[in-house]
């Protein structure tokens, strides 16, 4: 039976999770099959020309999830049922629920229930140890950025979620993230062979 691991990255905007995540999954893809899971809120606004309301947050959580399953799925059929299965992921419903909290001032129920049931197998939490760049998307800013960076290491505290944190520049953040993923995968070969 196929493990599917699933890595979240998460983090304030512009601290290098998309970066990180087509990283990962392009340097683990030569190993297992692996997938990097795009962010649906930017597909919801290329789709949609407009950023999302309120009512809309819960909804574009769960097609995170279903992306992550679509991929999954995937990679199952193409590889024939590999022992392992890696997706990082850009972003999760904890992440949609902190932004609606930062940009509406509140958030759904539903949302809030999503974001504890973080269940991912490792949690990667990009820090903001360089300076914020425009990325072409609309974007709040490096003050807003420090706002959510801290609100975010405030909820994985809160929910006793633990992260490895990624730090420093592109190559020391994917050497020590694909270390982590490793140590990942030996300890599930090691619980599968018992």
């Amino acid at each position: 039976m196929t493990d599917i691991l699933r890595i979240a990255i998460i983090g304030a905007e512009c601290s290098g999770k998309t970066s990180l995540a087509k990283s990962l999954a392009d340097a683990f893809s030569k190993e297992y099959p692996s997938a990097y899971v795009p962010e649906y809120l930017r597909l919801f606004v290329d789709q949609e020309n407009r950023t999302p309301r309120p009512d809309e947050q819960v909804g574009i959580a769960q097609k995170q999830q279903s992306l992550e399953r679509t991929l999954a799925n995937d990679l199952i059929k193409q590889h024939s049922n590999p022992e392992f299965v890696l997706l990082f992921c850009d972003t999760t419903p904890l992440m949609t629920c902190i932004y609606s909290e930062v940009v509406f001032g509140s958030m759904d129920p539903e949302l809030f229930r999503m974001a504890q049931a973080h269940d991912y197998d490792l949690t990667i939490f990009t820090q903001t140890d360089f300076p914020w760049e425009e990325d072409g998307l609309q974007r709040d800013g490096p003050v807003a950025q420090t706002k959510v960076h801290f609100r975010v290491k405030t909820r994985l505290e809160e929910l006793k979620i633990p992260y490895e944190s990624a730090f420093g520049h592109p190559e020391l953040r994917l050497k020590k993230t694909q270390d982590c993923v490793r140590a990942l995968l030996v300890k599930r070969k090691a619980q599968k062979s018992i």
